[in-house]
């Protein structure tokens, strides 16, 4: 997985209050109450706002390969992909033709280098192909950024070292929007002590 480099990092007192349940959902204790945050949906979110920079910058980086890798599409997947290739090529994503409804992958995002480069392809391309009409520029980046970080980011189901759950918890510090990922869905539920003690009937 793609995992960014906190810049700070949450105080030791945090740190081992932190815990890691159904391979999907970091729990830790807050000054306001038990914070559940879910995994997927942060470091996706952290990813999109870290892509969405560099993209500004002109600083994505991307891996070039040696040997262009082929990909079969159907005819109307491969014009579809030729027709976006200037905004793919803005997100690390080259390609070209290479006769019939082969696309040739000659570069693709390093931060999906964990994933085959056709498999990134036919995810754009499936994409682009529920799309009722051709998006804005604006909106085909908006998406497919949005994309990139779903695909790159840890997943319900993955384990999570101490230094992961660590580095997510301080990334979210440090991003300018965390309560939701890019898909619109919350990246953490907080659960108040009060509403604890009430519960417990101890209010």
């Amino acid at each position: 997985r793609a995992w960014p480099e906190p810049e700070a990092r949450p105080s030791s007192e945090s740190l081992s209050k932190v815990i890691q349940l159904y391979n999907a959902y970091l729990v830790m204790e807050t000054p306001e109450g038990m914070l559940v945050i879910d995994q997927h949906a942060l470091h996706e979110r952290i990813l999109f706002e870290k892509i969405k920079a560099r993209i500004q910058e002109g600083s994505l980086e991307k891996q070039q390969l040696l040997i262009p890798e082929p990909v079969e599409l159907s005819p109307e997947q491969a014009s579809k992909a030729l027709e976006h290739r200037d905004a793919l090529r803005d997100l690390g994503l080259e390609i070209d033709a290479f006769g019939g409804s082969t696309i040739l992958v000659t570069a693709f995002p390093a931060i999906m280098q964990k994933r085959a480069p056709s498999e990134i392809l036919k995810a754009v391309v499936d994409h682009l192909m529920t799309e009722e009409r051709a998006p804005t520029r604006e909106v085909l980046l908006n998406d497919l950024m949005s994309l990139m970080a779903c695909h790159s980011a840890v997943r319900a189901g993955d384990r999570l070292s101490t230094e992961q759950m660590l580095s997510l918890i301080a990334q979210r510090d440090l991003a300018d929007d965390t309560h939701h990922c890019p898909h619109g869905r919350p990246t953490a539920l907080l659960f108040t002590r009060q509403e604890l003690d009430r519960q417990f009937r101890r209010a």
